[in-house]
Order: structure tokens, then sequence, then C-alpha cells
């Protein structure tokens, strides 16, 4: 039975958080676009759920990769901007279940949300533009 609540309380705590990613399926994760040889945009989408220091940590984790692949040990944030972004949907309906359990909230049986085609979702972006540094 102890398994049993400890593997509960971690499925519930698990479903608030967010993993680093690419954007390659979807909104949610990073991209970057080179703009010249020592220059970069680094941006990072996802849910308004996600807290923004946890998406400036994910933005500025592939801000210090880029610097690396490039050959580079250092980088200078020459601007960072932070909004609330509303995002789309192409898909005629989605479901969305959420098993998570927010502070303060007694446990609950899972909720499901449903969206129409072209619903609003809210969410959170973060972007640095960046220089690459040898020093």
């Amino acid at each position: 039975m102890r398994i049993f609540l400890v593997s509960a309380l971690c499925f519930f705590l698990s479903a608030c958080v967010s993993t680093y990613k690419p954007a390659e399926e979807g909104v949610a994760g990073y991209r970057d676009l080179r703009v010249d040889k020592t220059t970069f945009y680094v941006e990072y989408t996802e849910s308004s759920r996600i807290e923004w220091d946890q998406l400036n940590a994910f933005a500025l984790k592939r801000c210090a990769e880029i610097a690396k692949e490039q050959g580079y040990r250092f980088f200078d944030v020459i601007s960072k901007d932070e909004k609330t972004v509303f995002l789309k949907s192409d898909v005629d309906e989605i479901e969305i279940t959420t098993m998570g359990v927010m502070v303060g909230e007694t446990p609950s049986f899972p909720v499901t949300h449903k969206y129409k085609a072209g619903a609003r979702i809210e969410g959170r972006r973060v972007t640095y533009k960046i220089k690459l540094a040898k020093e």
C-alpha cells in the first residue's frame, strides 16, 4: 500500500512539470535563430502554468548549448523579453486531462478540458538575444 501511495503522489506532482525540449512538433519548447556568426535569438514557450523562472532557466540552458556548439565559452545577453502569448489550435477538438493538484487544493479525480478549433490557450514566452564571446 505504501508503494502505491508514493507512486500516486509522484504521478500527481509530475503532471505540472515541464521538460526541456526543442519545439519540433508543436509550440512548447525552444527555438533559436542565427542572426550572424555570433548573434542568436533563443526563445522558449510553455504553458502559462509554468513559472517564469523555469522558462528563463530553459532558455538560458539553450543559450549555453549554442555557445558550446559554436566553440565559444561565454555569451552576453543583449536583450530579454518576457510576454504572455495566446496559442491557437488548428485541430477540430482537443482534450487535456489534468491529474495534478495545485497547492492548497484537495486531491480529486482527473479533470478533462475540451478546447474547440480556434481556442485561445494562454502561454508564456521568453526570448533572449545573445552575443557569443570567447572571454
